[in-house]
């Protein structure tokens, strides 16, 4: 069994797509998680010069080291074998999960425009585009999977995508195949576990909001 140490800060955001992979696979694993820099600046600031790119999240995987949030979430579906199965579901896996960061890098860039006629284009405009292009392409595909005819990575970062860090439960609601797709993992019994018993998301602080609430709860707050 391999040894697996997962670092990342307390926090889901970057951290919890490789989480969420670790889940999947019931595979035991150190789940390291770091003091909120604006909490306390100390446990970063020691750890930060060992990091080889200077950041966070970082896997130990029998001794070898790998960083970059993406670049872990990839080993750990090809490891999981839910990469895809051939060269040719493999690149649509990355296709799809290439879609999905640009959607969740957009929420982020919409938060630091710092205002609020941002994250209304991303409500009303960038979020639904995105939905309707992967519920027509999940369509095309038979309806039950994002790539091929078995779950995989894709489907995952999906769920990710779909859950309430990012989006309104109700806006997901509107693209059934998604919402079916969505429920469908959210019930496998390993990621049922973990979303039931993982830690909360940290402790918010006014300028990082966006890392705990979604964008469609920031507007309706308004502030």
């Amino acid at each position: 069994m391999a040894e697996i140490k997962y670092t990342y800060f307390d926090l889901r955001v970057k951290g919890e797509p490789a989480r969420l992979l670790l889940a999947y696979s019931g595979l035991k694993y150190t789940d390291e998680r770091v003091a909120l820099p604006w909490d306390n600046a100390a446990p970063w600031t020691a750890m930060k010069p060992s990091m080889p790119w200077g950041q966070l999240p970082c896997l130990s995987w029998n001794g070898d080291v790998i960083c970059q949030s993406m670049a872990i979430c990839r080993f750990l579906a090809r490891e999981f074998g839910i990469a895809g199965r051939t060269n040719m579901e493999m690149a649509q896996v990355d296709e799809i999960i290439d879609v999905i960061q640009d959607a969740i890098n957009a929420n982020y860039k919409a938060w630091y425009a710092k205002t609020k006629e941002e994250l209304q284009t991303l409500t009303q405009k960038t979020f639904p585009a995105v939905l309707g292009q992967l519920e027509a392409r999940l369509q095309e595909r038979g309806g039950q999977f994002m790539v091929g005819n078995s779950f995989t990575w894709a489907d995952l970062h999906l769920f990710f995508f779909c859950s309430e860090d990012f989006l309104d439960l109700k806006v997901v609601a509107g693209y059934p195949l998604i919402a079916n797709l969505v429920g469908r993992v959210g019930a496998l019994p390993n990621i049922a576990s973990w979303m039931e018993t993982r830690p909360k998301n940290g402790k918010e602080q006014s300028g990082f909001k966006i890392y705990f609430r979604n964008a469609y709860q920031i507007l309706e707050d308004g502030n």
